[in-house]
């Protein structure tokens, strides 16, 4: 038997072999519910870490909701949100929206010399979510337009609102 020969008998066994691996079907496996991963934004509160949550998953859409903690100097904030994405493996378009209470000068919150400044930032976007299905490395990235609250003390309905481009990174480990 020749080289030539061998290499075709090699390649047709191997065609076989894939061939016969793709007929078998097993049933989809679930993701991995639960990540942990450090988020960081262009505006707002600069970076929080968050516990993301998978409570549906569906033919079209999983979903899943987040919440978050940061503290920075003289702020504490709270990131509340939920995703939607599509895809399946590892790869996914991730649409979300998230509210972010945000109170500076907060260690008078509780106090009777209230001086604290409570602001929202609200975060509508769409980006890329890379999720292992069996857990691992995470990463999410959004693009998005982030809604900028700020109410006056004495009127919590008459707020001005503005409207900040932005950016928000997260990367972490989901189980």
């Amino acid at each position: 038997m020749t080289c030539n020969k061998k290499v075709t008998h090699a390649a047709t066994l191997l065609f076989f072999l894939l061939i016969g691996k793709a007929g078998y079907c097993q049933p989809e496996a679930t993701m991995a519910r639960s990540t942990i991963y450090a988020d960081f934004a262009t505006r707002g509160t600069y970076y929080s870490l968050n516990y993301d949550r998978i409570f549906s998953q569906g033919e079209k859409f999983t979903k899943s909701y987040l919440v978050g903690f940061s503290v920075l100097k003289n702020a504490i904030a709270m990131p509340l949100g939920i995703n939607f994405f599509t895809g399946h493996g590892a790869s996914h378009a991730v649409f979300s929206i998230t509210a972010v209470p945000y109170i500076e000068t907060y260690k008078d919150l509780f106090s009777g010399n209230n001086l604290s400044d409570k602001k929202m930032y609200i975060i509508p976007g769409a980006g890329y979510r890379y999720q292992n299905t069996g857990g691992g490395f995470f990463f999410q990235a959004i693009v998005a337009p982030i809604i900028y609250l700020d109410p006056p003390s004495d009127n919590f309905w008459k707020m001005d609102g503005k409207v900040y481009p932005g950016i928000t990174a997260g990367a972490g480990f989901s189980f």
